[in-house]
């Protein structure tokens, strides 16, 4: 369950500093607003989606069992 809560405050924060970021890139030209989008808020959205799809998409982890839906 913790790890579930971590992955979501990681997409949470990535969203919310991307979105403070575009609002600041977009509507004023800032290079600030850009480098906060791209080398703060993209990393943590796609650290907290591939936490949640290496577990969606990893399979079965015990020994011996099928795969198949």
């Amino acid at each position: 369950m913790a790890a579930v809560l971590f992955r979501l405050a990681l997409l949470a924060t990535g969203l919310g500093v991307t979105e403070i970021g575009l609002g600041n890139a977009l509507a004023a030209g800032s290079p600030w607003g850009w480098a906060l989008v791209l080398f703060l808020g993209l990393p943590l959205i796609v650290a907290g989606s591939a936490g949640f799809m290496v577990t969606l998409l990893g399979g079965s982890k015990q020994k011996g069992r099928s795969t198949d839906a």
